[in-house]
């Protein structure tokens, strides 16, 4: 597989990422299923099975409104957090042509959390704020944050290290970076409105108790994880690319992790 052995251009990139993904299909789609399920059950029974807020409903319950609310909020976003990094580490270990379990996968990116959370808060906080100033800046660094994760992972860095890696990585190399992440948002959207609208109607959208059929969610189960490891693919295939680039090529060595220096 030549992810991460020598200079590709985008187009190559994208296939290569797809094609190991293909490869492996059958363990990446099992790990995403690991994440993608415990997403949709938080989703289900704690936000969007939280009733419609009464007019006349008192101080006490608006408490506990907000709290359910605020830790639905938080752990479905910390769990999806794991499945991106758990996706990414499957990838890492998929372009270095070796096979990688469930339980690796989870193992590793539970014993990476924390980095993981404080880059996902810097890099979520910097994009809003990018988003709210102008838009540019903020489709910016949704490009340059896509790398952090992979770097977290290969490299064993912290959190705050990983944002200034991202950059470090993605100087002189715009023109690559911004193809990779144009022609895999293309794909994102024509595979989600795929599998979303064609195969499954509804299936992008989390179920509720008022909505809840047991085959229907299943399905929605299936085709979220389906969908789930195309970006995280595509960002770890474009993150080697860069390392290589910046490092010197091959950036994927026989180690299982290549600690930045």
């Amino acid at each position: 597989m030549d992810i991460g052995k020598r200079d590709l251009a985008a187009g190559d990139i994208v296939l290569g990422a797809f094609r190991a993904w293909f490869t492996h299909f059958g363990q990446i789609f099992v790990i995403s299923l690991l994440f993608t399920i415990p997403v949709f059950i938080v989703n289900a029974t704690v936000l969007t099975g939280l009733p419609e807020v009464p007019d006349d409903i008192d101080q006490l319950e608006i408490g506990d409104f907000l709290i359910r609310s605020l830790v639905g909020t938080t752990v479905s976003l910390a769990l999806g957090f794991l499945l991106t990094a758990a996706l990414a580490y499957a990838f890492l270990k998929t372009f270095r042509d070796e096979t990688v379990t469930p339980g690796e996968a989870a193992l590793e990116v539970v014993s990476r959390f924390g980095a993981v959370l404080v880059f996902a808060l810097i890099a979520g906080v910097l994009t809003a704020i990018g988003l709210l100033i102008l838009i540019l800046p903020g489709l910016i660094a949704i490009v340059v944050f896509s790398l952090g994760i992979p770097a977290i992972l290969n490299e064993r860095i912290r959190g705050t290290e990983a944002v200034s890696r991202c950059w470090n990585l993605i100087s002189g190399s715009w023109g690559l970076a911004i193809g990779v992440v144009l022609i895999g948002f293309l794909i994102n959207f024509a595979v989600t409105w795929l599998v979303g609208g064609v195969v499954s109607p509804g299936a992008m959208r989390n179920p509720t108790f008022q909505d809840f059929d047991i085959a229907r969610t299943l399905v929605q189960f299936a085709a979220s994880a389906l969908v789930a490891p195309l970006i995280p693919g595509l960002a770890t295939a474009l993150y080697l690319q860069l390392k290589g680039r910046r490092d010197g090529f091959p950036s994927i060595g026989t180690s299982p992790y290549q600690p930045f220096e």
